[in-house]
């Protein structure tokens, strides 16, 4: 037989599923029909010499005659599938179920109807339509098995006997070639075909995996993009710092200038570098920094750490009312927020706006379908264009005051895999306001408050 998986397209998680089944329970219907017209000639030509019984052969050989046409035409449809790479439908295979139930149904009527010992031979019909077909069809045939079974109850032809005393033999010679034609149909095509199936199920497992080893590594490559854009801004910082060092040094009316007096740019170095190393840091430990944690408890840190990469930018942030207690991924999120923050200093530099804070604001918008968890970056910078707006984060752009965009992409792209969205409104006073919209979690992700939480509302001193 061929195999049972059809050749599949590398990287892909289904590629490994076989797409094929379908097309494998026609191939094996078809095989099998020519099995049983087989055992249906050997009866027709045998039946009156050993059991003595005389067969109605005219319509028989008619209707194994319409059986061989029909398998013809199933040949001839599979050849199609497979030369045009389709796969036969649940709706075919009834289909094709449901003409060896008539054939069956109409061999049975001119031979005995429900007296005929092989009338059970409706239940490998139903058990190989089980294994292969969605409940609904096999509902169908099952129930269109019973009519046809039913109706030869009441109308069918007698079998002509030879010896009529010799029916209780013969009625359990039939029984015993029927249960070892049942059996032996069962056995080589259910058997077989849940055999593949557990081969599917094993594969299908094993595309899961897959899958979620790709899941990993594509947010370990998202993390370290993002942590990319994060440490642009401590280098740049560094970057200008060691040109003024550079431009001193070079400078004859500087050269008796003490070290001491570079003391605050060797702080603020210093400073850069510790942030360098926690950007860093963050990337390789990230199974604990994935860990929820509680908005309160998490805030003052944050904006500490960014504070360390804009010293001479202010941020004032804010939890209103029950979102302080509510738990936030703060990896993520906390890079989404870097990003928009970052942006939002810039912003306001370009617009000469520097000595106005920058304000964080978090709340929960308590909507009973969906409780939603806002944050908002409120800038006085120099706005968004409308006609960027409607295109921001779903490609990288040049921004207005240098930028690429790229962080705003990722940060995009970070929001969705959480099931939020970013979003940027003009403010009424001039400049921007992101906004972060995440489902709210639930407040039992996170144990009970500590008492020595940090305070709501936080700003540099």
């Amino acid at each position: 037989m061929p195999p049972d998986t059809a050749p599949s397209r590398p990287g892909s998680a289904t590629s490994i599923i076989p797409v094929r089944h379908n097309l494998m329970s026609l191939r094996r219907l078809f095989w099998l029909r020519w099995a049983l017209m087989g055992g249906q000639a050997v009866l027709l030509v045998s039946c009156e010499a050993v059991a003595g019984v005389i067969l109605p052969y005219s319509p028989l050989l008619a209707i194994l005659s319409l059986q061989a046409v029909f398998n013809l035409l199933t040949g001839l449809r599979m050849r199609m599938h497979t030369s045009r790479g389709g796969m036969p439908s649940d709706a075919e295979l009834m289909g094709q179920l449901m003409v060896d139930l008539t054939a069956l149904s109409a061999n049975l009527f001119f031979t005995g109807g429900a007296t005929n010992p092989f009338v059970s031979f409706y239940l490998p019909g139903l058990a190989i339509a089980a294994a292969i077909l969605p409940w609904r069809n096999v509902i169908a045939l099952a129930a269109y098995a019973m009519a046809c079974y039913s109706l030869m109850l009441i109308e069918y032809v007698p079998l002509n006997l030879h010896n009529p005393d010799n029916a209780i033999n013969y009625h359990l010679a039939g029984m015993w070639l029927n249960f070892v034609a049942s059996a032996t149909m069962i056995a080589v095509f259910v058997a077989r075909l849940s055999g593949v199936l557990r081969q599917r199920d094993a594969e299908l497992n094993l595309a899961r995996e897959q899958l979620l080893r790709d899941a990993r590594i594509e947010a370990l490559n998202d993390q370290a993009a993002a942590v990319a854009h994060e440490i642009g801004t401590p280098l740049a910082t560094l970057a200008v710092i060691a040109g003024e060092l550079r431009a001193d040094a070079a400078d004859p009316r500087l050269a008796t200038t003490h070290v001491c007096a570079y003391l605050p740019d060797l702080q603020t170095m210093e400073q850069q570098l510790e942030l360098c190393k926690s950007i860093l840091a963050r990337l390789r430990d990230d199974h604990e920094t994935a860990a929820a944690q509680r908005i309160d408890a998490w805030l003052d840190g944050y904006v500490e750490r960014w504070q360390l990469r804009h010293p001479h930018a202010r941020l004032e942030a804010n939890v209103i009312g029950e979102a302080a207690a509510l738990p936030v991924e703060a990896a993520r999120v906390g890079q989404i927020l870097t990003i928009l923050l970052d942006n939002a200093a810039r912003s306001q530099l370009a617009a000469g706006h520097e000595q106005i804070p920058l304000r964080l604001a978090i709340a929960l918008e308590d909507n009973r379908a969906l409780p939603t968890l806002i944050f908002r970056v409120t800038d006085r910078g120099l706005g968004i264009p409308k006609s960027q707006r409607a295109r921001l984060g779903e490609a990288p752009m040049t921004s207005m005051h240098g930028g690429q965009g790229i962080g705003v992409y990722l940060a995009q792209s970070a929001a969705q895999q959480m099931g939020g969205r970013l979003a940027w409104h003009d403010h009424h006073e001039g400049g921007t306001v992101a906004e972060l919209r995440l489902p709210a979690p639930s407040l039992a992700a996170l144990p009970a408050a500590s008492p020595f939480a940090s305070p709501l509302t936080t700003s540099p001193r």
